[in-house]
């Protein structure tokens, strides 16, 4: 690596602050712009509050200022109070060396949690040392906004050469993809003063926090649906995903596990049962992600609303892919960004996950109209035959996009998130604001 590659890592790194204290100072602005000054004091603020603990935080600035007296007025009584405070800070620190604990963390962080729900971070520490280890504090440092720590992990003692194992409870405020940094475990022992702290190297753990949504009770498809031959690789059954077709005389080289042998008995002859291919109907969720860029000045005032529309249109796709999975069909869904995401499900679980990861995942895009989506894509949902379209709005640019469904051959049934009194769409357009989609108003489409 050169040297150049390596200064513009810690750089950014730098930049980017510490991830065990999340701020929004370093947020990257238009133009990916983040002050150098805010990143420094950051830092320097994440390591006092990682060195000393809350009430150690408010003692040692009272410390200073009184050492700092004493020094100019050394005839002063106060000489006397700032020897006594140095004296139990030194006590501290050097009992907080001595009994510096040694322990192995094992964290275990879901994978993936619905918004609004709460959920439970596991720990289990084993003492290497064959001294207690006295006053464990676990990950009481700032996170993300979207996640908080209800109750942290911590631990009186943890008696030598033993595990133990705790527990924190965390709730999962919004949706989105979080990166938990890796466990850091600090003993207050034996003042409380200073935080002596073990922090386990690796990767952080990531939790996805997918769409809150409501269940839908019935859903009105276009009648355009094409079967899809090809959709039964992507379905998960027991055995062969084949439709009993009826029976017939037994062949030569068919599979002996095909045989009905109570027709066979009726029948005094081998009768064989015959299967053919499962046909499933497909269809393609595509998903509106672009939010009109906002002048900075305004951003503050007016991102709650928008990303409010945001949010409703991912619950809402979230509902109908639930409603999908769980019947005859087989997904495509398409969000539309920055970066188009495809992704093909079919009828189980692990596939309704992984869109659920992709909902999760998605940011806010500012550059790119759902209408530039390009001819490919288009030609690969008209194979599809049928479209569910989830829009922010509707103007000039997202009539655009259904005119180039409908030229393409695509039966298209249209959702648009807003306000139904400012939007003036056809007829057979739904139009349903955020507040109804998220209060679970919105059961039938």
């Amino acid at each position: 690596m050169s040297i150049r590659s390596l200064y513009e890592k810690y750089c950014n790194k730098f930049l980017d602050g510490p991830e065990w204290y999340y701020t929004s100072a370093l947020e990257k602005r238009p133009g990916n712009y983040r002050s150098v000054t805010a990143a420094f004091t950051i830092w320097a603020l994440a390591f006092y509050i990682r060195i000393f603990t809350t009430p150690g935080q408010f003692l040692a600035p009272v410390t200073f200022i009184i050492v700092f007296y004493s020094i100019l007025a050394w005839t002063s009584p106060m000489r006397i109070i700032s020897i006594v405070l140095l004296v139990i800070f030194l006590v501290d620190f050097i009992c907080a060396l001595l009994f510096h604990p040694s322990l192995k963390i094992t964290r275990h962080v879901p994978r993936r949690i619905r918004a609004g729900s709460s959920f439970f971070i596991d720990y289990e520490l084993e003492n290497r040392r064959r001294l207690s280890a006295w006053d464990i504090e676990l990950d009481n440092y700032r996170l993300r906004p979207g996640v908080k720590i209800t109750g942290h992990a911590a631990a009186g003692v943890v008696p030598p050469r033993q595990k133990i194992e705790i527990r924190a409870e965390a709730e999962a405020l919004r949706r989105g993809k979080y990166d938990i940094f890796s466990p850091i475990a600090d003993s207050r022992f034996p003042l409380g003063l200073f935080k002596m702290s073990l922090r386990k190297k690796g990767s952080p753990d990531v939790l996805l926090v997918y769409p809150s949504f409501h269940e839908l009770v019935s859903l009105d498809l276009p009648v355009a649906l094409r079967y899809q031959k090809d959709g039964d690789s992507r379905v998960s059954k027991v055995g062969e995903s084949l439709d009993f077709f009826g029976n017939r005389e037994f062949r030569e080289d068919d599979d002996p596990r095909h045989i009905d042998w109570l027709g066979s008995a009726r029948a005094g002859e081998l009768i064989i049962k015959e299967f053919q291919q499962e046909y499933l109907s497909r269809i393609a969720v595509i998903v509106d992600t672009y939010v009109p860029p906002i002048n900075s000045f305004q951003f503050r005032f007016r991102k709650k609303q928008s990303f409010a529309e945001l949010e409703a249109s991912l619950s809402l796709a979230s509902a109908l892919i639930d409603y999908l999975t769980r019947g005859e069909y087989v997904v495509d869904i398409f969000a539309a960004g920055l970066d188009i995401y495809h992704f093909k499900a079919g009828r189980h679980l692990s596939c309704f996950d992984d869109i659920m990861d992709i909902l999760a995942s998605l940011e806010v895009n500012h550059q790119l109209p759902i209408s530039e989506l390009s001819s490919s894509v288009l030609e690969e949902i008209s194979s599809i035959g049928s479209a569910a379209v989830i829009l922010q709005g509707w103007d000039k640019e997202r009539q655009k996009l259904i005119s180039r469904l409908n030229n393409y051959g695509i039966a298209s049934k249209v959702i648009i998130i807003g306000d139904r009194k400012k939007i003036s769409a056809p007829a057979n357009i739904g139009v349903f604001s955020a507040e109804d989609v998220q209060q679970g108003r919105v059961v039938k489409l």
